[in-house]
């Protein structure tokens, strides 16, 4: 470590710390390219074992867990991203001399569903071995083992940026990365998980770990919550998206730039005038394709752009292109009646005893229930303008989706499943009547076939995976937003969310 640039100490108690860490806390869409005025610094946290010295309860330090982490300056504890190691080192300052057997530096990582036994899983556990009475070639005070002074041990190792689970047996309760025979999967370590209105918690400790002798042997801890981030990044974009990035230009659209958007969704729909005054109302069909930019992986803090074409279906009747229909047509797309949402599902096991298979449900006993929790949560929608250049007879919509720079991460492990959905929905118009076209060959994401002039269903047309990654690709530029950020949601932390439970037999 340069003498010229010393870390920042600080020494926390857990009491000190806020319960939910800041959203901002988690952002590391910048790691490659820090913001302007953005200023990170490498910072020490100590953490310590104190012990009273004397009637009046003065105590002093005895043990101290120091921990380097380089984290913008207003985080309050440490933070590790994927990839990287844990640094610190071990103090003792031994005012009498005490027996230690053994020292010992713990990571361990534990998904939280309840307060009761079965609501504790232990998924992740790292011992490195600081020092040991046995093997110790220090200096010691006696041949008893008895340390005094002062004493320090550096230490690094690295934060497992994956998990492996292997399957075991119902009767093995205690959920640490089994040992076992069999199948194992490997899964990236999840993020820290405190959020309000989700009712699971994943919790990353470093633990310093002391042993003393005496009549009984005592062990001492001094415990520091960290944060854990996994290093995600998406695929390089298309060459045509990233020279728009460049040259500060709009998108290039889907029948531009095909390779750089994905269709999620093709619709036939029959839009009608509300009926005024008796008058018979005009009414065509319509073919709405939606589209989301490719590749599918986003970065929080950036956007999804989105693009909508419109434009009279190949089965609507010859009488209706006229100036009436193109008319009808702009409105309809003026009033941006399809919408595009995106929605986050947090799934996870009530009881932490059930997450011993590498997929939900596909390890059980047959016939024994599944029992999951779901925590679904609307966290985006896009905003739509008119992009240039549109040919004449078709209406374009472009928009984007923002990402907020504390949406979890997508993951999926045994205990817990973060996952994300583009959905197409239509709103409802005081002005039009819409209804779906018969599709008779298409299946709805709903599961549905089209039907005879149906009307619309509550739920989402259609829902489209998207992944949720926390750092920008490695190459190519920053995906730019062209419209400004909206408020952040706030979670009420004041009630749980809506929470369904999912029973399901093995198949």
């Amino acid at each position: 470590m340069a003498a010229a640039n010393p870390p920042h100490y600080s020494t926390l108690s857990l009491n000190t710390l806020p319960l939910y860490p800041a959203p901002d806390d988690f952002d590391i869409s910048s790691l490659d390219r820090p913001h302007p005025g953005e200023r990170e610094s490498r910072q020490a946290f100590d953490f310590c074992i104190k012990e009273n010295t004397n009637s009046a309860g003065d105590s002093y330090p005895w043990a101290t867990l120091r921990l380097f982490s380089t984290v913008p300056a207003a985080l309050q504890r440490p933070r590790y991203i994927g990839g990287e190691n844990i640094k610190g080192s071990v103090m003792l300052n031994l005012k009498r001399p005490r027996t230690v057997t053994s020292i010992a530096v713990l990571l361990r990582g534990r998904m939280v569903t309840s307060s009761l036994s079965e609501g504790s899983h232990t998924f992740l556990e790292v011992v490195h071995p600081i020092w040991s009475k046995a093997s110790a070639a220090g200096p010691t005070s006696s041949a008893t083992g008895k340390l005094q002074g002062f004493f320090e041990w550096p230490f690094s190792f690295p934060f497992p940026a994956k998990i492996r689970s292997t399957p075991s047996s119902a009767s093995k309760r205690n959920s640490t990365i089994p040992q076992g025979t069999g199948e194992t999967g490997t899964y990236l370590t999840p993020q820290t998980v405190l959020e309000r209105g989700v009712n699971a918690n994943v919790t990353y400790e470093v633990i310093l770990k002391i042993t003393t002798a005496g009549l009984l042997n005592t062990k001492h801890r001094a415990i520091a919550n960290v944060l854990y981030i996994p290093l995600i990044r998406p695929p390089s974009l298309g060459p045509l998206r990233a020279g728009a990035y460049v040259s500060e230009a709009p998108l290039l659209g889907p029948e531009q730039d095909p390779a750089g958007w994905q269709e999620i969704a093709r619709m036939q729909l029959r839009v009608s005038e509300s009926t005024k005054g008796g008058f018979d109302p005009i009414s065509i069909n319509i073919e709405c394709t939606a589209y989301i930019a490719n590749p599918s992986t986003y970065t929080r803090g950036t956007v999804i752009p989105c693009y909508l074409i419109c434009k009279n279906s190949p089965i609507a009747r010859a009488s209706e292109h006229s100036r009436l229909t193109n008319t009808l047509l702009a409105a309809f797309t003026k009033q941006q009646c399809v919408s595009l949402g995106l929605t986050q599902c947090v799934q996870y096991h009530q009881d932490s005893r059930q997450a011993l298979s590498a997929k939900f449900g596909s390890d059980f006993k047959a016939g024994s229930r599944d029992e999951r929790a779901r925590s679904m949560d609307a966290c985006g929608e896009a905003v739509w303008w008119t992009p240039r250049d549109v040919g004449g007879g078709t209406f374009n919509l472009e928009g984007e989706i923002h990402l907020d720079v504390g949406h979890l991460p997508s993951c999926e492990t045994p205990f817990l499943n973060v996952s994300y959905a583009v959905t197409v929905s239509i709103k409802s118009s005081p002005d039009f009547d819409v209804s779906l076209v018969p599709q008779p060959s298409r299946i709805m994401a709903h599961g549905r076939r089209g039907s005879a002039a149906s009307v619309l269903p509550s739920e989402p047309l259609v829902e489209f995976p998207v992944r949720i990654a926390t750092a920008h690709a490695k190459q190519g530029p920053v995906p730019t937003p062209f419209t400004p950020p909206p408020p952040r949601k706030l979670k009420d932390g004041s009630r749980v969310q809506e929470i369904q439970y999912l029973r399901m037999n093995r198949r």
